[in-house]
């Protein structure tokens, strides 16, 4: 059953996403690096020239001679060697052709790593671990075939957002941890702590004058929609998935807790509520901390760009994206918080139901 569910997702996905190299008036070739004919540098940036064989297209089989540089070779690691594979944008001008390395193709190095951790999964957690790869792929399925399509079409970004992460939270806890009453008390737990979350986050967005265009790519998100995706809500649909991983595991820990506690004691009512608590409070400082981490990891880049004092400091520290990030954070921190209270006092209450 299980093997079912993710082969049906892996598919699903597949056919959700469509041609890889289709685009809006671009046309993409795949090629290979037949050789390196020169590298260097040529008034301080880094090169390459090189030969590159189509995979593609009807001129399969081709060799073109194409030059690697600008933001993707300043450095060795960005140089390419015979063997690597690549994306072509290819341009025409009567019967001209004209070939242009878009972008290296990256993707297929990470298969390695995806092995090594459904081996581990399955090593350590056995059938738990088959079943997080399950909900993995069903969650990964709802985000491609619901969610992004919503988004694309013009739909309410935060509104298929929430429909989205209620399917992953149903699949994530249900398929993970069974059909019981510790998985109700997880589920509903993370969807009161949810609905916070995105309150406080609706709240923030206000008051910080939030308009999710402070970077690159929500400016080239807004202009390619032709401004039918409500950025602000957009930036609140992002608050709601990067809190939701979070929740999830707050919540389901602390139901866990409780169960435990509940079958091997005598504990009931607030003594067990009081003793649960007890071990949140533990996981709270980590978590927290761990959410943190996650987030300003991301943003590395900028917060060693606002450091190097490009800008002054007071505009560097008050722009949108920075701003972005640490609502993002303090948002998601006070929803995983609060979480601990409110999943515990569900679970006690379905423990002491199933007790009697």
């Amino acid at each position: 059953m299980l093997r079912r569910i993710v082969l049906v997702a892996a598919l699903a996905a597949v056919v959700g996403c469509g041609d890889p190299n289709a685009g809006v008036g671009i046309e993409v070739v795949d090629g290979h690096v037949v050789r390196v004919i020169a590298s260097g540098d040529h008034e301080g940036a880094k090169y390459q020239r090189l030969a590159v064989q189509l995979d593609g297209s009807l001129y399969r089989g081709e060799v073109v001679e194409l030059e690697w540089d600008g933001r993707r070779a300043l450095n060795e690691n960005g140089f390419l060697s015979p063997g690597d594979r690549v994306l072509l944008t290819l341009s025409r001008e009567g019967n001209v052709r004209t070939y242009t390395i878009s972008e290296i193709v990256r993707l297929p190095s990470l298969w390695p790593f995806v092995v090594l951790l459904a081996i581990a999964l399955v090593a350590v957690g056995r059938w738990k671990g088959v079943a997080s790869l399950a909900g993995l792929g069903a969650s990964i399925a709802v985000f491609l075939l619901a969610v992004l399509p919503a988004v694309r079409s013009g739909d309410d970004p935060l509104l298929a957002t929430l429909l989205g992460s209620i399917g992953v939270l149903v699949v994530a806890v249900f398929v993970v941890h069974g059909f019981n009453r510790k998985s109700v008390a997880a589920l509903l737990g993370t969807l009161g702590a949810l609905v916070l979350v995105l309150v406080l986050a609706a709240v923030a967005v206000s008051i910080a004058r939030i308009t999710g265009l402070g970077t690159e790519d929500a400016i080239f998100v807004f202009v390619g929609s032709a401004g039918k995706i409500d950025m602000p809500r957009l930036v609140l649909a992002g608050v709601v998935v990067g809190s939701l991983g979070a929740l999830v595991d707050m919540a389901v820990g602390q139901a866990s807790s409780v169960w435990e506690l509940s079958v091997t004691s005598e504990l009931r009512g607030q003594r067990l509520y009081l003793s649960a608590l007890n071990v949140g409070r533990d996981h709270i400082g980590s978590l927290v901390n761990t959410l943190a981490l996650a987030y300003f990891g991301g943003a590395l880049p900028l917060i060693v760009l606002v450091s190097l004092g490009f800008q002054p400091l007071s505009v560097s520290v008050n722009s949108e994206e920075i701003t972005q990030s640490v609502m993002a954070v303090l948002i998601a921190s006070i929803g995983l918080v609060l979480c601990v209270p409110l999943t515990t006092a569900i679970a006690v209450a379905l423990a002491d139901r199933a007790k009697r």
